[in-house]
């Protein structure tokens, strides 16, 4: 019994000499991380002077063995806003930084940004990165850097924009069902990258020719200027009805705005006046049976195309300005040179094409559709590839369209369009489709290229566009009475196509 209890004894100091050199011991496993009390630190405090705010987070060892950290450091290094003390050591860099088995340290975060600096993004952001075994970690550090109402990831009530302060939606925002979120002249609304605006409800949103209402992204500074693809989109649901837009501009999104979804039939209602649509990285206006009446707007440089028009809808474009000659020119490009586009500027069917049940349903060839009402009057559709619009057709329902007193970038032999999935040729010479067209007509703008400055579409003195449009389209159509910059548009008796009056 005695040399029972002193086997036990041995053992049990064995065990606890085993134990204490385990606890010195350092883990090189390479599948050995850390891990955070949080991927993304968040300084939500609003700065609107010069200052400086304080964050921290836990770094924690959660293995049985000590682990070193061979490096931790901001990413952005020296010339980050952000400055790091890591358990008591000031410093954006470390290295060998030891924790012990199932133990931790705290890394806090400071933060000074000049918000008076226009030329600052709105939203600053940074990373912290640790290598632990040759695994590469990393903590994201998110600011605002200006005096903004902040709204994330949420669903908001009926409320008014005012001009005070500029908005961020930094993650997508909702407008609920049966609400509005009205949105007075001047109001700035800065989207964060990927965020979107989504309407359920009706948005009012009515700016002036002096003071617009401006949807773009959340970076200031000149490199990001003619950058497209920088935010999501407005999306209006199918239940949404008697939207209202008035002097609003969207530029830099990936697509301005997406009205309806192909899972639903029904679609729904806005009215543009007045607006411009600028620098989408894809498509201007995504449309599934919509009904959209629009007056004196400018649609210009998208990625892609200026229209994509499925399963029908009714759609009126009065004066309408349609430029995509600069296919869009972000100047980050060191190259200098255009993004190739191959899709042309108006997409229009009476269907959901079978393409588009490939990509939401995995299924093929299955149909919805709806009678397409299309109608170009008074306007100018131009880009830089031979055919600036694709039709598609299916018997099931009609397919109406027509361009009336229009500039129109097309084939000068037939205007062709896929029927049943067949090729047919229409002829310009259908006045019930083709009333006084003029094709392949350069506009002659002041500038439609971003390469040479701000877009100016304004007409130049020797535009094929002056004196061509159709006065009696204009008569009894209050929004047509004046172009976009105020100017009578019949005081001559010889309106103008496009968006603008020729103005010496």
């Amino acid at each position: 019994m005695k040399s029972l209890r002193t086997l036990l004894i041995i053992i049990s100091l064995v065990s606890v000499f085993i134990s204490a050199c385990r606890k010195d011991e350092i883990t090189t496993d390479k599948g050995a991380k850390v891990s955070f009390s949080a991927d993304t630190v968040y300084f939500d405090t609003i700065l609107t002077t010069y200052g400086s705010v304080t964050k921290r987070f836990k770094v924690y060892n959660p293995n049985d063995d000590n682990i070193i950290i061979s490096e931790l450091y901001i990413a952005g290094g020296n010339t980050s806003p952000y400055r790091l003390n890591v358990d008591g050591v000031k410093g954006n860099s470390h290295k060998a930084i030891e924790i012990k088995r199932k133990d931790s340290l705290y890394v806090f975060v400071e933060v000074t940004i000049d918000p008076l600096n226009s030329k600052s993004p709105l939203v600053v952001t940074d990373s912290i990165i640790f290598v632990t075994n040759g695994n590469e970690q990393n903590v994201k550090m998110v600011s605002f850097g200006q005096d903004v109402v902040l709204f994330s990831n949420e669903v908001i009530k009926t409320q008014t924009w005012t001009a005070e302060k500029p908005y961020l939606i930094y993650k997508n925002i909702a407008l609920d069902s049966a609400e509005v979120l009205t949105i007075e002249p001047g109001t700035q609304i800065f989207v964060h990258n990927n965020a979107s605006l989504l309407i359920y409800g009706r948005l009012d949103a009515k700016g002036t020719y002096t003071n617009p209402i401006v949807f773009t992204g959340a970076r200031f500074d000149e490199w990001y200027e003619g950058a497209a693809g920088q935010w999501g989109t407005i999306y209006f649901d199918p239940m949404s009805k008697g939207n209202k837009l008035e002097y609003v501009t969207i530029k830099n999104a990936n697509s301005g705005m997406q009205l309806g979804y192909p899972e639903r039939k029904e679609g729904p209602s806005i009215e543009i006046t007045n607006c411009m649509i600028l620098n989408s990285a894809s498509v201007a206006i995504i449309a599934y049976n919509a009904t959209i009446n629009c007056y004196n707007t400018v649609i210009a440089d998208c990625g892609q195309s200026m229209f994509y028009i499925t399963m029908g809808g009714e759609y009126n474009f009065y004066h309408l300005t349609g430029s995509n000659v600069s296919a869009y020119y972000p100047k980050m490009q060191k190259d200098h040179r255009y993004f190739g586009r191959s899709k042309p500027s108006i997409i229009a069917a009476n269907y959901l094409p079978w393409w588009e049940y490939d990509n939401f349903y995995k299924l093929e060839k299955i149909v919805l559709h709806n009678d397409l009402n299309l109608n170009f009057y008074n306007s100018i559709i131009y880009g830089n590839l031979k055919g600036e619009m694709t039709c598609y057709d299916t018997s099931a329902s009609a397919f109406n369209f027509k361009f009336d007193h229009c500039i129109l970038k097309n084939s000068v032999d037939s205007f062709e369009c896929i029927k049943d999935n067949k090729e047919v040729y229409l002829k310009y010479t259908d006045i019930n489709q083709f009333n006084f067209l003029k094709l392949n007509k350069d506009p002659y703008f002041v500038n439609d290229s971003i390469m040479n400055g701000p877009f100016d579409f304004r007409l130049t003195e020797n535009s094929p566009a002056r004196d061509s449009a159709d006065m009696q389209l204009i008569l009894g159509i209050p929004q047509l009475q004046t172009d976009y910059a105020g100017n009578q548009r019949t005081a001559d008796g010889k309106p103008d196509m496009g968006a603008f009056e020729y103005d010496k």
